[in-house]
């Protein structure tokens, strides 16, 4: 799962006008110099009974609610109060909305870096309360959610913040592995297909995207994709190998051979197994191409790292191709051998 940076408000805002009711202006006693959050929400209510278009009075009530943890209600009013609000102003309420986002949202990039992911989500959901239209916070409540393993609840919050944010490449990053995680493999194609449309040069998108398209069989646009990431990519040697895979499915053994050879060259100091998986494909890409003695000097490679049933075999059709019978018999013997153990 892909986590988002802390966030950083500039600034915090509040509105400083000195005119309104007697309710009003004692809610701001209560507010600002008291903190009795309880006692100012219930002088800018009645402030707001008297005044209802007052934008001051109905932003204060939103920061004494919010003040309290009354995220949902919070939000209602913050809206309302920039709806109402002059031009001028609508800046100066958002401001304040956005400064308590920003507060719980960088209490769950804390959690969260510190595994603490059920405090995390906790965060994050006060965070999407006050401001339910900003993606990155449903974004990070799914990444929670995820590390918990709670995969139903994640998928909810990253499908809402691609719901709020069409735009955003990280949702549907997210909302892709889900559905990988899931195994819900077309969606998951569509997901990173939305992502690679709104970054056409995100190489994460574009191999996830590979990757959907050769599980689902579609070996052409698999390769397709996966040699736009190897133009950046060029030290992956799963890459390479999944570059030689869909040759080889396309039976297009000379693209595929070389594609091996590149994954085995990159693996063989830091991954053993994709090393002798990357060779033994290599191996059955010279014997489809009547390469025999590349094909045995290859397998014959491979046996030096360790015996196994199915490189005898391998190395058994490739002798008999060549003729020599007696060797392949011996091949194939000591794979039935090995079957055994």
């Amino acid at each position: 799962m892909k986590s988002l940076k802390a966030l950083v408000v500039v600034g915090l805002l509040f509105a400083i006008g000195c005119g309104g009711s007697t309710a009003f202006r004692s809610g701001k006693v209560y507010y600002e110099k008291n903190k009795d959050y309880v006692k100012a929400e219930e002088m800018f209510k009645q402030a707001i009974e008297e005044e209802p278009q007052n934008w001051e009075a109905h932003l204060y009530l939103a920061l004494a609610l919010a003040q309290q943890e009354k995220y949902a209600e919070a939000e209602e009013s913050f809206t309302y109060a920039r709806e109402i609000a002059p031009e001028d102003k609508k800046e100066l309420v958002y401001g304040n909305q956005h400064k308590f986002f920003v507060d719980n949202y960088n209490q769950g990039i804390t959690r969260n870096s510190t595994k603490n992911y059920d405090e995390a989500v906790e965060f994050f959901k006060k965070a999407v309360a006050v401001e339910p239209t900003y993606a990155k916070g449903h974004v990070n409540l799914g990444v929670a959610y995820s590390m918990l393993g709670e995969n139903d609840k994640a998928l909810a919050a990253f499908q809402e913040a691609v719901r709020v944010d069409p735009t955003s490449v990280e949702a549907w990053e997210n909302l892709g592995i889900t559905y990988q995680a899931m195994r819900e493999y077309t969606k998951a194609r569509e997901a990173f297909a939305k992502m690679v449309e709104l970054d056409p040069d995100n190489v994460n998108g574009k191999y996830a995207l590979a990757d959907m398209y050769f599980n689902e069989g579609n070996h052409e646009k698999a390769l397709e994709f996966y040699e736009q990431t190897a133009e950046t990519q060029t030290d992956d040697p799963a890459l390479q190998y999944q570059i030689g895979a869909s040759n080889f499915s396309l039976e297009d053994y000379s693209e595929a051979a070389m594609a091996f050879q590149k994954a085995a060259a990159l693996a063989k100091d830091s991954d053993v197994d994709l090393y002798r998986d990357s060779m033994y494909n290599l191996a059955i890409c010279y014997l489809r191409l009547e390469e025999y003695e590349a094909a045995r000097a290859t397998t014959e490679r491979l046996l030096e790292l360790g015996e196994t049933a199915d490189m005898y075999e391998l190395l058994g059709r490739i002798l008999s191709k060549m003729g020599l019978k007696d060797e392949a018999i011996k091949a194939y013997e000591k794979a039935k051998e090995l079957e055994g153990e």
